[in-house]
C-alpha cells in the first residue's frame, strides 16, 4: 500500500500543514491519517501518536478513537479498509499535485536535521522535545 513510507511521510506531513493553513481541517485529518500510518510503519511512534491526537481533537468520533495507536489500528480489518478508502481519495501523486496547486512552501529542509523525528516534527510545526514529552 505504501511504496516508500519515508518519502510519503514528508509529503503527507506537508500536505497536512497546507490544509491546516487553508482551514480545511477534514482534509488535514485525512493527510494526518496518512502521516500517522507512515510514521507508525517507520516506528516513529511519537509522530504517529501526535497525528492521532490532532485528528481526535478535531473529530471526537473518529475511528481512531477505538484504538490506542496507529500500530494497533493497523492490525484490524476495519481500519485497513478505512485506510484504503482514504488512500483512494488521497493518493501520493494527488497529494504532491495539491502542494503545487496550493503553492505550499516548506522552509524545513531534511539536510538541516540529523534525526528524522525532529525533522518531521519541524515539518508539522511542533517542537519534538514537547512532542516526546506529551506523546511518548
Amino acid at each position: 500500500m505504501f511504496i516508500d513510507p519515508t518519502r510519503e511521510l514528508v509529503i503527507f506531513a506537508r500536505l497536512a500543514q497546507a490544509f491546516k493553513n487553508r482551514l480545511q481541517l477534514q482534509d488535514r485529518d485525512r493527510a494526518l491519517v496518512m502521516t500517522g500510518v507512515c510514521a507508525s510503519m517507520l516506528e516513529m511512534e511519537v509522530i504517529a501518536n501526535f497525528c492521532r491526537q490532532l485528528i481526535l481533537q478535531n473529530n471526537h468520533g473518529h475511528m481512531l478513537k477505538r484504538f490506542s495507536s496507529f500500530k494497533e489500528a493497523l492490525r484490524t480489518e476495519d481500519f485497513v479498509t478505512f485506510l484504503k478508502q482514504v488512500r483512494r481519495k488521497l493518493p501520493t501523486e494527488k497529494a504532491e499535485n495539491l502542494l503545487v496547486e496550493f503553492g505550499y512552501q516548506c522552509d524545513v529542509k531534511r539536510r538541516d536535521y540529523d534525526d528524522p523525528d525532529v525533522y518531521i516534527s519541524a515539518v508539522l510545526g511542533v517542537d519534538f522535545d514537547w512532542m516526546k514529552e506529551n506523546f511518548q
